[in-house]
This record gives C-alpha cells, structure tokens and sequence, in this order.
C-alpha cells in the first residue's frame, strides 16, 4: 500500500485522462464526442494499470515503480487517441437503422455524405453513372441489385465491354470510339458504394472480389494520346495557298507563324507581341506559362518577315498581340480550311449516316514543328529545348513521329554503316568464314 501522503503528492502530478484507481492503479479515461446520423454520440475508452507497489518499498521505490507505471499509461492513452481520432473505429459498434442494402438505397444515402462537396455539374454526371449501372443490372433481368451483385469477375468484364459499347453507339460519338477513362469513371462510383457498405457494415471486404487494392475494382490502363500527325510540306503549302486564295492573310499569317515556330496555341500563340521578339537577333524570346521557362527560338525567314509586318498591328491591340484569337476560333477557322482543302475522312455514325472528320487537328502545327527539326537531324537536346519541355522523354514520347522519310533516311544509314564495317574489314578477315557454315580444322 502506497502511504497516503506520496500519493497525495504523485496525484497532483498525473495529467489530464490518468487518475489513480484505488490505492496501487491507475485508470486511463479518453472520450469523444461526435456526430453520426444527425444525432450526437459518445465513444469511451478505459484501462486500467496496477501500480505494483508493495508494502516493503520505501518512498524511492515506491516513487520509481510509479514513474515506470505512468509511462506506460502515457503510451496507452496516445494509442487510445490515436483509435479515437478514427472515423471508421468511432462507428464500428453503433447501430444502423433502417439500412437499405441495395445498390438504390445505398447510393441515395451516399450523396449527402460522400458527395457533400461535389459541385451540381459533377453530382450530375455521377448519378449519371450510377443510372447506366442500374441499367446494365436491368438489362439482365435484375431490378433491385445490391452490393454482392458487383463483385463477380465476370459481371465486372461484362460491365467495362457494355459502357463500351454504349459510349461508342452515342448520336454524339462522331468517332464511334470510347475512351478508357470514361469507363473507369463509372467503376469510380462502384468503389464508392463498396467502401460505404463496409463503413456500415452491411458488405464485408473478405466478399470484394479483391480485398487488397480498389476491392478488385480496377480500373483499365489508359488508353495513349493519340497522335496528331505532322503535315507535310505539301499539304502545309496547300494551307497557306487556300488562305491566300480566299484573302485570308490574318489566318495564313496564324498558321504560318504556329508551324515555323512549334508554340502552343493557348497562352503562347494568343500572346506573342513586338516585345517578345530581339528584332536584331531575329528570335522569338519569351516564358513559358507551362513551365515557366524561358525559350528563345530563331525565327524562320517566313515567321521574322510575317511579325515584322504585323508589327504595327500588334501594336495598335490593347494587349500588343500579333494574333489576338481564342483557342476556340483557331480550332474553328482551322477546321474550316481543312474541309476547303480536303484534308478530312469520311464515316458512318451508329444511325448509318455519315460523318467528316478533318485529317489533322490544330495541335499538329506543334507536331510537325517538332518532327520536321528531328527529320532536319537536329540533336535531341536542342530539340528539346525549342520546343520548350522540361525532359527529352516528352519530346521523343509523344511529339516525334516516324515519317516516311526518317524510316528511309534510317534504312539508308543501316546500310551505309554496313558497307562502313565490311570496307574495314583485312583480306584475311573477309575469307574467313569461321562461325558461318564453316568447319575449322583441328590440330
């Protein structure tokens, strides 16, 4: 027993959520409230702790076997923390009631909870998503179903080629493709009610079709961009001269300056004035808004001659821009001198009837910019740098493209490295036939 004036004087120095139990133990106590349902609870946590101090010790074992106690009980009250500052652990033993299990019910008790802070747009295109699952569900004759009927390995690849199917057959899918990302957004939303079911306890994670990651609800790998092909000069020649025909210099200016300088439309095109340009240099100097970095591209003959006669123009703009466009009207205007210059393919729609789409899109006067300094054999590294990436991996990945000409120019360096090898070759070296269908005589 521990007198009574040590533990007079040990009391006044336990904090907060530890008090004595007793004369030799100590109980820690941590509470908190919180709401659930609309209604205020209270979840408690307590343990006890023996002090172990026996009858024989003086005041400094008494006080030592104290200390080494409230340690302990220090360490359980941070973990006791820890589990109270868990949402899931401050619900685990509370009750549901009224607890729709299925799919319908689930989801309209999600939406004040888990899509509190979506924006109207947003919560729109997910209950959206939410309804084409109910209808691949009806669509196979089940009206009403719940949590279990999503985690089948089956009904998953059923469901992922059914959102395919429905996307491409849209009157508004003028491609007739489906993007990887549009299907894995609605499995989004299958994510989203597994893990609510589980937080209230009416669907176990052993039952996911997977109980490690996403619950087995993966999402396909996204497709690659797909690449906007270079022009040639051939086609770009035919640009510029439908331009001219129709007495559209603002536009042939545009296009021109974009695929003999590689700017990107939006925030670099719209933007370029006088003062970006070293008149005496003949280069285009400026920040990058991607990267915020500074590039300083020379100008072709063309780009110096059309800005240095577009000056006055640019000048007399509020904001001193040599095209002052949207990214809306490039595209526009761009797709209409596509279609005068017959750069467009034909299709059908799901309904047979045809659609036009154009052969190259604005974004390839990036690309052919690029690709052209490659054909030119311009190193990477100043590649790079001209077209303003902060890694070579952009530039090579996704902006080069293997044009006729470099797979030929390829094939011809093959061969002239060939031919390099075979003329260094001694005479002895070339009637040696050792390792090719050839026996060697042995000693």
């Amino acid at each position: 027993m521990m007198n009574k004036q040590l533990k007079a004087h040990l009391k006044a120095t336990l904090p907060s959520g530890i008090t004595f139990r007793g004369d030799n133990a100590l109980w820690v106590k941590r509470s908190k409230s919180f709401m659930h349902e609309g209604k205020k609870q209270e979840k408690t946590l307590t343990h006890t702790i023996k002090l172990g101090i026996k009858p024989e010790m003086d005041n400094a074992e008494a006080r030592q076997q104290f200390e080494n106690r409230l340690q302990e009980a220090l360490k359980v009250k941070a973990e006791m923390q820890n589990r109270l500052a868990s949402r899931k652990f401050l619900e685990a033993e509370l009750p549901i009631k009224n607890a729709d299990s299925s799919l319908a019910g689930l989801f309209q008790a999600m939406i004040p909870v888990v899509y509190r802070h979506v924006g109207d747009k947003h919560l729109s295109c997910i209950k959206q998503y939410f309804q084409e699952t109910m209808n691949f569900f009806a669509e196979r004759d089940n009206k009403n179903p719940s949590v279990k009927d999503l985690h089948n390995e089956w009904t998953l690849v059923e469901f992922k080629d059914w959102c395919r199917t429905q996307i491409e057959n849209r009157p508004m899918n003028m491609y007739g493709t489906a993007n990887t990302n549009s299907v894995n957004k609605r499995l989004g939303v299958w994510r989203q009610i597994t893990a609510y079911a589980i937080r209230k306890r009416l669907f176990s994670r052993q039952d996911c079709i997977d109980d490690t990651k996403n619950f087995g609800i993966q999402d396909d790998p996204r497709n690659q961009s797909k690449p906007k092909d270079p022009m040639t000069i051939e086609d770009e020649d035919i640009l510029l001269q439908k331009c001219d025909e129709n007495n559209d210099d603002f536009w042939g200016d545009c296009f021109a300056v974009a695929i003999d300088t590689g700017v990107r439309h939006d925030g670099e095109l719209n933007r370029l004035s006088p003062s970006m340009i070293n008149w005496k240099t003949r280069t285009l100097e400026f920040r990058r808004p991607k990267t915020g970095n500074w590039s300083g591209i020379p100008l072709t003959a063309r780009a110096y001659e059309i800005l240095k006669r577009r000056k006055p123009v640019a000048l007399a703009d509020e904001k001193n821009r040599f095209f002052p466009v949207s990214k809306h009207s490039i595209r526009h205007n761009w797709n209409k001198y596509m279609r005068l210059c017959g750069f467009v393919k034909k299709g059908k729609d799901r309904n047979g009837g045809e659609t036009i789409a154009t052969i190259y899109q604005p974004y390839s006067t990036r690309h052919t910019f690029i690709t052209r300094l490659v054909e030119a054999k311009v190193q990477p590294k100043q590649v790079m740098d001209l077209a303003g990436h902060t890694c070579i991996e952009t530039t090579m990945l996704f902006y080069t493209h293997s044009t006729d000409d470099l797979l030929k120019d390829s094939i011809k360096s093959l061969e002239e490295y060939k031919n390099r090898k075979r003329e260094q070759k001694t005479p002895a070296d070339a009637t040696s036939m050792i390792g090719h269908n050839s026996r060697r005589k042995l000693k």
